[in-house]
């Protein structure tokens, strides 16, 4: 009896304790859970209904959604259904909205995986940009605070579209280049002051671009440009460096070192090709090294050392091989000083391992070429021509830092080849005067039958650069012309017109009277303006279709310059009336202002353009008919549409 007495006393006691229990562990369930970030299961208004009901009503239960969704993807993408995982991948992270490791996989396979299913390099593009998209358009704003996603986000543009492991690597950055140039602009540096307060309806259309497209921030990216910079905001290891700092921004104290790494990484590639060198004739770009990186990239190295001491030998090995190539690099821009500095610093950081007693940086340099003077004289004969080519080209495009660092190089790689053969047969293993390869390779440029080597526009941009005549009866200039409107015709019809030589020297100048006379013609009353800029004048109105940018066409034009006293049309730099010949050309394959005025013009209309320098040939020009920053008058006829 007296057990049973005591018997409820002690069960009601147990039950309290246990109540208590799990209050407490609840408390921890629920902290847990917190941090897990497994509380908030509301729906996203892209899901249809069905699949917002499952994703709120069953709660705790969504997982085994998700999980069933994850097989059916992993089926979907075994039967190369890539399309249709777009959308259950969507489904699947806006059901798991704050597991970081559910969108990194996902935009990892899309941009990684799935791209390379693919052999057109644009259908790759696709992809990269929807991985690029899901992290910055979705999972930052469900986790602004997450060091993760912006780390993968800056790694994409790092590695997947800056590193060239991917055969598609051009395409990326060819895309990215183009897109970036409609919101920053073609000039290396952006016009901070228009982008933070645009004062047009055009800067503020980018503005809007770049907010709500690209989802940044104008004040962010300046004050990046101000630590970093001066950036090229056209290639994607700036967006690298933008977002990694943006993240050191907006994450948690922990694993900062890997945005800081991303950045110091990303600032030793636009160190190594962080500049973009247009060729304005051949209308593709390259990657020059950008030397004003040069002290910040380094300084990342420095601190790499100082806070990562497991790998410190791996990264004093990383950062002695870009000391190197710096120096390197800015011989060959013809900066002597900078890389002589440089290579001060280099031997007082490591002491006795990279450079030697009294050795000045010509003999650094050479050292680095050590190898081709052991491969005897038709071999160093071979990389002296080469580089006398690349002398040359650089001249073309305008680069002339280059052009003479190369010229700097040739000459002291002829003078330590010949040390090393002076006692030796003379007439068997000596290399030709530096003048005689010079001519020889220059010859051989010039002189090439039309269809080979160089294309006529970029030889006369040589001539014009050395102050050479245009030799008249060279075959070469039966070509059509390029570099001028038709520059992408594509026709092989003869013609013998030369455009007259313009002063390279005033581009300042063709700038303001540029902006005058655009702002002029625009009052008359039949001109009209489009809100790119161009300014058109219909002369006469056709009547057939309109050509589409697959079209190709066939039209009668003829282009002038601005003239600078009168500021009106002045001089024809090119004319297919004067060579009696109509030219044909793809519609996308000339200038940004004749593709747009062709999209507009019915066949048979005849109208006259007034076309910016920024939708022209930039702030190079195009040498010898064409100065920097000029604008342009054509009046153009559009005979036919012979494509689609």
């Amino acid at each position: 009896m007296n057990d049973r007495r005591f018997f409820k006393p002690l069960l009601t006691l147990l039950a309290l304790v246990l109540l208590v229990g799990v209050n407490f562990a609840q408390r921890q369930l629920t902290a847990e859970r917190t941090r897990l970030k497994l509380t908030r299961v509301e729906a996203d208004q892209s899901m249809p209904p069905a699949m917002a009901f499952t994703a709120v009503a069953l709660g705790g239960f969504r997982g085994l959604v998700s999980n069933a969704l994850w097989i059916r993807l992993n089926d979907l993408q075994l039967d190369e259904k890539y399309f249709e995982m777009v959308q259950l991948s969507d489904w699947i992270t806006k059901m798991q909205p704050h597991f970081v490791a559910v969108w990194v996989h996902q935009a990892w396979n899309l941009s990684y995986n799935i791209s390379v299913k693919f052999p057109d390099p644009n259908d790759r593009w696709f992809w990269v940009n929807r991985g690029i998209e899901l992290l910055r358009d979705e999972a930052l704003k469900y986790n602004p605070n997450e060091t993760l996603i912006y780390r993968e986000l800056a790694w994409h543009f790092q590695h997947k579209m800056g590193a060239n492991l991917d055969n598609a690597h051009m395409t990326y950055k060819r895309e990215w280049a183009r897109q970036m140039t409609e919101v920053f602009g073609s000039q290396s540096k952006p016009n901070w002051e228009e982008l933070l307060s645009p004062q047009t309806d055009e800067a503020r259309l980018r503005t809007k671009l770049l907010r709500e497209k690209y989802k940044m921030d104008p004040k962010l990216a300046r004050e990046v440009d101000e630590q970093y910079g001066p950036l090229e905001w056209r290639l994607p290891e700036t967006h690298a460096v933008y977002w990694a700092s943006l993240g050191l921004k907006n994450s948690k104290a922990e694993q900062l070192i890997t945005l800081r790494r991303v950045i110091y990484q990303s600032m030793q590639l636009a160190a190594q090709r962080g500049r973009l060198i247009y060729n304005p004739v051949d209308k593709f770009f390259e990657f020059g090294p950008n030397l004003v990186a040069i002290p910040m990239a380094n300084e990342g190295y420095e601190q790499m050392q100082g806070g990562d001491p497991a790998n410190l030998d791996n990264i004093k090995n990383a950062h002695a091989n870009f000391l190197k190539q710096a120096i390197t690099d800015l011989y060959l821009h013809n900066r002597e000083q900078d890389a002589a500095r440089w290579h001060d610093y280099l031997g007082k950081k490591y002491v006795g391992r990279y450079t030697k007693p009294g050795q000045t940086v010509t003999e650094f340099v050479l050292e680095r070429y050590k190898e081709l003077m052991d491969l005897g004289k038709d071999k160093v004969q071979s990389a002296i021509e080469g580089m006398f080519m690349r002398h040359f080209y650089e001249l073309a495009i305008g680069e002339d830092d280059r052009a003479q660092g190369y010229v700097r190089l040739i000459r002291e790689i002829h003078r330590e080849y010949a040390k090393k053969v002076e006692r030796s047969e003379r007439d068997r293993v000596d290399l030709p005067p530096l003048a005689t390869l010079r001519k020889l390779v220059l010859d051989r440029l010039v002189d090439a039958p039309a269809g080979e080597g160089w294309n006529p526009q970029m030889r006369l941009q040589l001539l014009t650069a050395l102050n050479l005549p245009v030799p008249k009866n060279a075959p070469w200039l039966t070509a059509p012309a390029t570099g001028t409107a038709v520059a992408q015709a594509g026709t092989n019809r003869p013609s013998t017109y030369i455009p007259p030589s313009v002063d390279l020297n005033m581009p300042e100048t063709n700038l303001k009277l540029g902006k005058e006379f655009l702002a002029k013609n625009k009052q008359q009353a039949d001109i009209v303006e489009r809100p790119s800029g161009l300014q058109y004048r219909v002369v006469t109105a056709g009547s057939g279709k309109l050509p589409t940018e697959k079209s190709k066409v066939r039209v009668h034009y003829t282009g002038k310059v601005i003239d600078k006293k009168t500021l009106q049309p002045g001089g024809i730099f090119d004319s297919s009336y004067e060579k009696n010949l109509p030219a044909e050309f793809d519609v996308t394959g000339v200038i940004k202002g004749w593709t747009e005025a062709l999209l507009l013009m019915p066949k048979g209309s005849k109208w006259q353009l007034f076309i910016p320098h920024y939708l022209a040939y930039g702030e190079r020009g195009s040498p010898p008919g064409i100065g920097p920053n000029e604008v342009l008058y054509f009046e153009i006829e559009l005979l036919d549409i012979l494509g689609k």
